[in-house]
């Protein structure tokens, strides 16, 4: 299993994660979630995967995680943004005021995506670098 230490950290990590792309989506989302722009759409999702793995990767090699580590931290640094953001949703009016439903939809659905690729970097690639292998 892992340490308390850097369970912590995951879930530490995962909300400050969270807050940056609330934060980014809250001022910048009336220009990276335009309904009716597909390119636009895309661009966004294809984006999400090197950025998604990079932020894994840095929290990996930072603590220097083992591959059953991994797993485990990608799961907690997940969960804590999962639990934040089921708030976000509940209040969405307040903390995304100029948000349309279209747009919420496919908010909603860019958080599947990045949250099941952070969940995906905790597993593959197997070898990292800078990572410890074993």
């Amino acid at each position: 299993m892992i340490s308390r230490r850097l369970a912590l950290w995951a879930v530490a990590y995962g909300l400050l994660i969270w807050f940056e792309a609330t934060a980014i989506v809250r001022w910048l989302g009336n220009y990276v979630l335009v309904p009716g722009n597909t390119v636009l759409t895309v661009a966004v999702f294809v984006l999400t995967v090197p950025l998604v793995f990079a932020i894994g990767w840095f929290f990996f090699a930072a603590f220097q995680t083992r591959p059953i580590e991994r797993a485990v931290t990608a799961i907690l640094i997940c969960a804590s943004g999962l639990v934040a953001d089921s708030f976000v949703f509940v209040w969405i009016e307040n903390v995304f005021p100029i948000m349309s439903a279209t747009q919420e939809r496919i908010f909603a659905s860019w958080l599947l995506w990045a949250y099941g690729l952070g969940l995906l970097s905790g597993i593959w690639p197997v070898r990292l670098p800078r990572v410890p292998a074993a």
